[in-house]
């Protein structure tokens, strides 16, 4: 079967999709938002109206953010649905990064001691009918220990992250390295699944699954060392598969003696343009994970026209959606604040 054919259906999906995204004139139009009752009202003939519609009042960002991701989901799985089946099987990680999100928060929420009904609240399961995980997520909501919630997945994909995350929990009472070990397996199925797409679609998938790994490994490595992590954990922390940056790199960065040690690794290899020193280590950090993602979300843009019979044609618009919903987080989040347009428009990726 011809490419043509094979992406027929998604292409129709992703036209219609498309028409529904918010211009930039409208994003801008939205900082003006008095309240969130006026942004609300604002977008309430976009896409997102059957999921605002359901969001209960008082109105908070925290609520909108919910409702937004849960639109993005439902868009998510229109595309993956009608992809072929192997770029499916590659697009199926949009979605399994969903139900890590919540596993991640789960722990979280369980750590804190809240409520059933607090944790059911950040669980999308619309993503654990569409991976079949359900009930394994929900015997793990039952649980009253961070403990019991790594028991709960003990059968599936996350246990070695989990026990390995228990251990760092057990004796500091933080969760972080949970993040980082769930996060970690992201990005390593990301590699195995990019090594396992047709010899003719990986140039078409490569710069997302590229910036989306090597961005995840600096800046895991970065923050680690500004938080003086050990050399041995940031070797455990980092996936094992990159696509421009060198093992020899990677390793040097690991030992390098502090952050400005490491820095400097980084500012004289491949991604070295996405980063600039800044005040502080954090805002250095940042910056370059801003950078990255708009790299990301410019390629998408360029690849409007030039690529639709292929994996990209899915890639640029689920990256665009992506950032839609995120913008949209900021713009609630700024409104919510009292922020001046100004400042809310220099927080949008646009």
């Amino acid at each position: 079967m011809t490419q043509t054919k094979l992406y027929s259906r998604v292409i129709v999906k992703i036209g219609a999709e498309r028409g529904k995204l918010l211009s930039e004139a409208k994003l801008k139009t939205l900082t003006e938002s008095k309240n969130l009752q006026e942004l609300t009202a604002q977008i309430r003939d976009s896409s997102y109206q059957e999921q605002i519609a359901r969001v209960s009042l008082p109105l908070t960002s925290r609520k909108l953010e919910r409702a937004f991701y849960e639109n993005l989901i439902e868009t998510y799985l229109k595309i993956v649905k009608n992809s072929p089946k192997k770029a499916k099987e590659y697009l199926d990680l949009y979605l399994l990064r969903f139900e890590m999100e919540s596993i991640k928060a789960l722990i979280k929420a369980t750590s804190a001691k809240l409520n059933l009904e607090q944790k059911i609240a950040k669980i999308y399961f619309s993503v654990e009918n569409y991976l079949k995980n359900g009930a394994v997520l929900e015997e793990a909501l039952k649980a009253l220990s961070v403990r019991q919630v790594v028991n709960a997945l003990s059968n599936t994909g996350y246990a070695s992250a989990l026990s390995t995350g228990l251990q760092s929990y057990e004796e500091t009472s933080s969760t972080m390295r949970f993040d980082m070990l769930i996060d970690k397996i992201f990005y390593e199925q990301l590699y195995d699944s990019y090594e396992r797409l047709p010899k003719k679609e990986k140039p078409h998938a490569f710069f997302y699954a590229s910036i989306e790994t090597d961005s995840f490994t600096l800046l895991t490595l970065l923050r680690g060392k500004a938080l003086n992590y050990d050399a041995n954990w940031l070797r455990l922390a980092v996936p094992h598969g990159n696509f421009n940056l060198r093992t020899e790199t990677v390793e040097a960065v690991v030992a390098a003696a502090d952050f400005e040690s490491a820095l400097k690794i980084v500012l004289e290899n491949y991604y070295a343009e996405f980063f600039t020193k800044a005040p502080n280590t954090e805002e250095t950090i940042t910056n370059a994970e801003k950078a990255f993602q708009r790299a990301v979300f410019q390629r998408a843009k360029a690849s409007i026209i030039t690529e639709i019979f292929n994996i990209e044609s899915a890639l640029a618009f689920m990256t665009q959606k992506e950032v839609e919903v995120r913008n949209l987080t900021a713009l609630c989040l700024g409104v919510e604040a009292a922020m001046k347009p100004e400042e809310i428009q220099r927080q949008l990726l646009v």
